[in-house]
């Protein structure tokens, strides 16, 4: 036996090079069983404990938005952390249960465990200690009645749980929902009626075995928001009055039905700052407006809610935002919020009664007369046409932080987008079964529609949107 070796001395003393290169073959192969160890190592887990796995990083897109944008999320590497009770990618009763609308979790290639770790590729623990949800259940969605009314995400391909979760935590959003298996839908609160869970039953694009909605009807989640999205959200809620009365008096102006209390819904969330009003409505203080209960004289509040149109009232305020809308539609919405508050609606009796007509009559001439007294007497007027407001939201909200002389800030503008809807909004005028405008009736308000378009020419402003002139119906 000391032979060989002794020869094997020599061998290498006469050649150093490839000694040398032995040594680094053996070092190189023990790393690589030390590397491989480190990965595979033990996987049991629980009492006994052992080594947590180690998540594959994911590069990938994030959901694309309405407009079309796609923002890039960059994959993490990280350890799993161990939970009791796991995150919830899909409603418990599709776990083990098969049958005719339900998805037999094994019998798709994996289980609860293996789609959870799917998920979880690309977050680290940080996310996870923020980012968890908890399943609420299927909701009936439709145009008609959106249960979730935030922002939006589509992607036809790639749709995961995880990715519309992750967007709406990210905007501060309490609820995500996903409907068709593509379709993602934020909001702050649920806004319709709970659906058989068996009707979430599609599949989601982008992830095998887990269910993202059905057809109109959205899977929807509880999210535990991160602290950053949580101060997002907690900010969009925070309002206070100007912290030094101001020395102008702003008012928001506009024919009842106009949107008025819309407008002053956005401008409370894009300025973080209350509205007042000329006068006092309880279900608004309610509601939130606590600038409401504020005298309209105090200078605390970025502007001040009116309905008057006298000349001694006009000129009272210093500048003046003039909301106007299109009068077919703001003297049906009016008439709804005198038989049925600022959310509901005239009942059949009122329409086909006196009411109505007697509220025409009356009504009408006050929507001209209204925009042409401020026109006149105002001193610096600033026009918002409500129909392109809704069109153009973020350029003209600007528009009117700007004259407020306000600054205008991109995070407030995020609470915006989050909430642009508020709690007053009707979903739609209720169709009639017939239109409520007789021709005398469409005869007189399309005269006065070219009044106001003329008056408003004459002040070298645009005049009336196309879809108020009597040739565009």
């Amino acid at each position: 036996m000391a032979r060989p070796l002794l020869k094997i001395q020599r061998y290498f003393r006469r050649k150093p090079v490839r000694f040398f290169s032995f040594i680094l073959l053996y070092l190189t192969a023990g790393s690589l069983v030390f590397l491989h160890s480190g990965f595979v190592g033990d996987n049991s887990t629980g009492a006994n404990g052992g080594r947590d796995p180690l998540v594959a990083s994911e590069m990938g897109n994030r959901v694309a938005s309405s407009d079309g944008r796609r923002v890039g999320m960059m994959g993490r590497v990280f350890k799993e952390n161990r939970r009791p009770t796991p995150r919830r990618y899909g409603p418990p009763w599709m776990k083990g249960a098969a049958g005719k609308d339900s998805h037999d979790w094994r019998a798709r290639g994996g289980d609860y465990t293996s789609s959870w770790n799917r998920a979880l590729k690309g977050r680290n623990a940080k996310d996870l200690d923020d980012g968890r949800a908890n399943y609420i259940g299927c909701y009936i969605d439709n145009t008609a009645k959106r249960a979730l009314r935030g922002v939006s995400f589509f992607d036809y391909k790639k749709m995961t749980v995880f990715r519309c979760q992750d967007n709406c935590a990210e905007r501060g959003y309490l609820y995500s929902g996903l409907e068709f298996g593509a379709e993602c839908y934020c909001g702050h609160k649920i806004q319709a009626p709970n659906a058989s869970e068996s009707e979430c039953n599609m599949e989601c694009k982008g992830e095998k075995g887990n269910l993202c909605g059905g057809a109109n009807r959205l899977s929807i989640y509880r999210l535990e928001l991160s602290q950053e999205s949580a101060r997002r959200y907690n900010r969009c809620m925070d309002r206070h009055f100007l912290p030094t009365r101001s020395k102008q008096l702003m008012a928001l102006a506009s024919f009842p039905g106009a949107g008025n209390t819309w407008a002053r819904h956005l401008i409370e969330l894009a300025t973080g700052f209350y509205t007042g009003s000329y006068y006092f409505d309880g279900s608004l203080y309610n509601k939130g407006f606590k600038g409401e209960r504020d005298h309209w004289r105090s200078g605390r509040n970025v502007c001040i809610k009116t309905h008057e149109s006298g000349k001694k009232e006009i000129e009272a305020f210093d500048a003046s935002i003039v909301m106007i809308r299109n009068p077919y539609k703001a003297l049906m919405a009016e008439f709804n919020r005198k038989y049925g508050g600022h959310i509901g609606f005239a009942s059949q009796a009122h329409w086909r009664g006196k009411e109505w007509p007697e509220f025409v009559k009356n009504y009408a001439p006050w929507w001209a007369s209204h925009t042409l007294d401020w026109l006149r007497y105002g001193r610096n007027v600033h026009v918002v046409h409500f129909e392109e407001l809704k069109r153009e939201l973020f350029s003209k909200l600007k528009d009117m932080v700007l004259f407020l002389g306000l600054e205008v800030a991109e995070d407030r503008l995020l609470c915006v987008e989050g909430q642009k809807d508020g709690n007053f909004k009707r979903s739609g005028l209720r169709k009639l079964e017939y239109d409520p405008y007789t021709p005398e009736m469409r005869a007189s308000i399309d005269e006065l529609v070219m009044t106001v378009d003329a008056a408003l020419k004459k002040r070298n402003m645009a005049g009336v949107p196309k879809e108020y002139r009597p040739t565009s119906r």
